[in-house]
C-alpha cells in the first residue's frame, strides 16, 4: 500500500468551479493500492473556507470515510512524514503554500517525503481547444511554488500542457453515472449528476467542447500506472522569475533533476479506470 496525502483545493459542488479535486478525491479512496492518511486543504479554485465547506459537503452528502484538515495542515503533513519517512507521497494540485509551510516547521520535510507529485505549471502558453488558459496553481503561491520545485524532494510535474490531455466527455459521465447507480442512493447520485453536467455546460461555453479537462487526475492514475505517460525528464532552472504567471524555467544542466511527462498515452484506458476507481471510492463509506 502508497501512503498518500492529498493536498488540494476542492471546489467540487460549488458553482462554477472545477470538479477535477473531487474526482481525484473519489479515484484515492477507491484505489487498492492506496492508503489515504488524509486530505490537507489549500487555495486556488477557491478560498480555503471554500474549499474547507465543499470537502466536507462532499464528505455529509456522499457519507465517504476520509480525514481532512483546513488548518494546521502543514503539522499535519510533517507529523505523518516523521511517522511515515521515505513512505509518504504528497498529491499537491492547488497552492503549495502547506507543503513550503511544512518545510519551514522541519527543514528535511522534502527529503523524508517519498515523492511529490505535482498538478501545475506551464512550459510556454497554455491553450486548450484553441483558447488561452491562465495557470493557476503554481501562479497562487509563487514563493512556495520556487521552495517546492527546488526542493530535495523526489519530483513529478504533471504540467497543465500534458493534463488538459485528459479529457473526460459527455460519453465518460454516462459510464459513470450508470457504473455508479449500484452503490450510490438517488439523492447522492443526483447530486454527482447535476454538479458534473453543469460543470461540463460551464466549459462547453468556456472551451467549445462537451466534457472537461480532469487535470488533477492524472497525479492519482500516475501512482498506479505510470506507463499511461511518457517519461520525459527536465532539469529545472535555479532562477524561477515566472511562476506568478505560473511558468516552469527549465535548462541544460542544474541540480534540479524532475520528471514532466510530455503526453497521456492511453486516453481510452485512462478514462475507464478513473471511472471504475471512482465507483470503487464511493462505496467507501462511514
Amino acid at each position: 500500500m502508497r501512503k498518500v496525502i492529498f493536498d488540494c483545493d476542492n471546489t467540487f459542488g460549488l458553482a462554477n468551479r472545477d470538479v477535477d479535486d473531487g474526482l481525484t478525491l473519489f479515484y484515492l479512496l477507491g484505489a487498492p493500492t492506496i492508503e489515504l492518511l488524509g486530505v490537507t486543504l489549500t487555495y486556488g479554485n477557491g478560498s480555503i473556507e471554500e474549499t474547507e465547506k465543499m470537502t466536507q459537503t462532499i464528505q455529509t452528502r456522499l457519507q465517504l470515510s476520509f480525514d481532512y484538515y483546513a488548518t494546521k495542515q502543514a503539522d499535519f503533513l510533517v507529523e505523518q512524514v516523521n511517522q511515515f519517512p521515505n513512505e509518504v507521497t504528497v498529491l499537491a494540485t492547488g497552492a503549495l503554500t502547506n507543503l513550503f509551510a511544512a518545510q519551514k516547521i522541519d527543514p528535511d520535510f522534502f527529503e523524508k517525503v517519498q515523492e511529490v507529485v505535482l498538478m501545475g505549471g506551464t512550459v510556454k502558453p497554455l491553450v486548450v481547444n484553441q483558447r488561452p488558459v491562465t495557470e493557476l496553481n503554481f501562479s497562487c503561491d509563487p514563493a512556495a511554488a520556487k521552495a517546492v520545485l527546488l526542493s530535495q524532494a523526489q519530483l513529478t510535474i504533471m504540467n497543465g500542457h500534458m493534463t488538459a490531455q485528459a479529457f473526460f466527455s459527455n460519453t465518460e459521465l454516462d459510464q459513470f453515472l450508470r457504473a455508479a447507480e449500484a452503490g450510490v442512493d438517488q439523492q447522492s447520485l443526483n447530486w454527482l449528476k447535476a454538479t458534473l453536467e453543469k460543470w461540463i455546460l460551464w466549459n462547453e461555453a468556456a472551451f467549445g467542447f462537451q466534457g472537461f479537462c480532469n487535470w488533477d487526475m492524472t497525479t492519482a492514475v500516475y501512482l498506479e500506472h505510470p506507463e499511461f505517460f511518457s517519461e520525459e525528464y527536465y532539469y529545472l532552472a535555479e532562477e524561477q522569475s515566472a511562476l506568478s504567471e505560473g511558468r516552469i524555467a527549465v535548462t541544460n544542466k542544474s541540480k534540479k533533476f524532475v520528471k514532466m511527462p510530455k503526453q497521456l498515452l492511453a486516453i481510452s484506458e485512462f478514462n475507464q479506470l478513473v471511472i471504475k476507481r471512482m465507483v470503487m471510492g464511493l462505496k467507501k463509506t462511514k
